[in-house]
């Protein structure tokens, strides 16, 4: 088990996870990430980029000026400490938590498939990017690869017009999704 987990909660792995600690396991527990999110993926939900879910949570009372979580946030378990490697503080945001305090405010998360949209054209967008800087020979060859991915995935969930539209609202120079 990970010794942050343990060193964090007092969780070895070999009894019960503290209250609101879930993971994934043979008997189909939520992920971590299921539970919490970093500020990019919660902004993700309702199309805000990272610096501005950042905002919002200033808003809301949860992050203060300095930019770390308020003691509201740490003590009501908005988020959790998630450092990083280096020792860089770094937290994770409580998805539904956060969501529930949104709605309050007025907030609503953009449909499932809005962000789904959203994702595919970012990535199209950057697959793009990366094939005008690309060396001939393998780097072409993955950039290939991701494309009929992305291709497919689009095809797939019918988002071609949705990711069209949005690629055209960015003024999107490539080619579009056929």
């Amino acid at each position: 088990m990970c010794a942050r987990v343990e060193e964090e909660y007092g969780w070895s792995g070999f009894d019960e996870p503290p209250l609101g600690v879930t993971f994934m396991g043979k008997q189909g527990r939520q992920k971590f990430t299921d539970i919490w999110a970093n500020q990019t993926e919660l902004g993700k939900q309702y199309g805000l980029s990272a610096i501005a879910m950042g905002k919002k949570l200033k808003e809301l009372g949860l992050r203060g000026e300095d930019g770390n979580p308020t003691t509201l946030a740490l003590g009501n378990g908005y988020c959790t400490p998630t450092p990083l490697k280096d020792g860089t503080p770094f937290f994770m945001w409580n998805r539904q938590q956060v969501e529930e305090l949104m709605q309050a405010h007025g907030h609503q998360r953009l449909d499932p498939q809005e962000v789904e949209a959203r994702e595919l054209a970012e990535s199209w967008v950057q697959v793009h990017k990366q094939w005008q800087e690309a060396v001939y020979g393998v780097e072409e060859e993955l950039l290939m690869e991701e494309v009929r991915d992305i291709k497919r995935e689009v095809r797939r969930r019918g988002l071609t017009e949705r990711v069209n539209a949005l690629l055209r609202e960015r003024k999107f120079e490539g080619e579009l999704l056929s």
